[in-house]
């Protein structure tokens, strides 16, 4: 009985001692402190980082070096946290008189004893090292990533981590993938896109006044939209059946721009061809009584 009182009191006599507990309270202040400071750091450095590169690219056109520049902006942002966090963690634990230096030898074999569970974690990182500097791809590019699972992911890329990336789809659905998983990776937004479209005309049209009134008006859909590379030009005929001719049309675009280039062109032709009363096919129908025949 006498040992169990004895323990107690040894757990209760720091408590009671009010020079502990000025001791404490400093140190929870200096903590609290530090954890303020380590907050207005990041901020500021945050800031920093996202002016440099503002700076040095712009931000008026979305082109592959503002691409570039997200990514590392995003990535030297979290590296800065983790350094920041790390250091205060550390100075905290110092000052309160916990030695670092065992716990950091101490983390280095139990490291070493769970790195065989740990291995894909180690692969997720490695691989987000490869993405980033060999620049496969970048925010606000669009990919369509293909996983070593049955998972495909395709949609924008939201963010670019050491670990994990985020592909933000169409409709609006956000897939976060371990880098480690990721097999397969096609790019659309590092070549020029090419909008193709068929526009169908009347058989009754003289298809050579319809192309020549045609190269007078495609050059200026460059001029009124951005997104075309070159003008849009003629391929040329590509079907005639009963009724209609067919004629394809190209238009090189910008990166993942090729859809709303068709789209464009479609209308614009339309508008076009009902400004120059340019027929489109009707479609007709034969009628057929066996009882007419004699």
């Amino acid at each position: 009985m006498d040992k169990i009182m004895n323990i107690i009191h040894k757990m209760i006599d720091p408590f009671m001692n009010p020079e502990n507990w000025q001791k404490w309270i400093e140190q929870i202040l200096i903590g609290i402190f530090y954890v303020v400071l380590a907050f207005i750091i990041i901020k500021v450095l945050h800031k920093v980082v996202e002016k440099f590169f503002t700076t040095k690219y712009g931000t008026k056109r979305i082109g592959k070096s503002n691409k570039r520049a997200k990514t590392m902006v995003n990535l030297l942002q979290n590296v800065i946290s983790y350094v920041v966090w790390f250091i205060v963690v550390t100075t905290i634990l110092s000052n309160l008189g916990i030695r670092v230096e065992s716990i950091i030898a101490g983390a280095g074999v139990v490291g070493l004893a769970i790195g065989f569970g740990a291995q894909t974690l180690v692969k997720d990182v490695i691989t987000g090292f490869f993405i980033i500097f060999e620049n496969q791809f970048d925010v606000g590019d669009y990919v369509k990533i293909n996983t070593t699972g049955t998972t495909v992911a395709e949609g924008t890329v939201q963010s670019i981590g050491m670990r994990s990336t985020r592909i933000l789809s169409f409709a609006g659905d956000l897939t976060i993938l371990p880098n480690g998983t990721m097999n397969e990776i096609v790019n659309f937004s590092i070549h020029n896109g090419m909008a193709i479209v068929e526009i169908p005309v009347s058989i009754k049209e003289d298809l050579n006044e319809v192309e020549s009134k045609l190269n007078e008006f495609l050059p200026t859909l460059k001029e009124k939209y951005e997104i075309f590379i070159k003008d849009p030009e003629i391929l040329g005929v590509e079907t005639v059946t009963a009724g209609e001719a067919t004629i394809k049309i190209a238009g090189e675009t910008e990166p993942n721009e090729h859809t709303s280039g068709a789209r464009i062109l479609r209308r614009e032709i339309k508008s076009f061809f009902d400004k120059e009363g340019i027929q489109a096919p009707i479609p007709t129908m034969v009628s057929y009584n066996p009882n007419n025949i004699q």
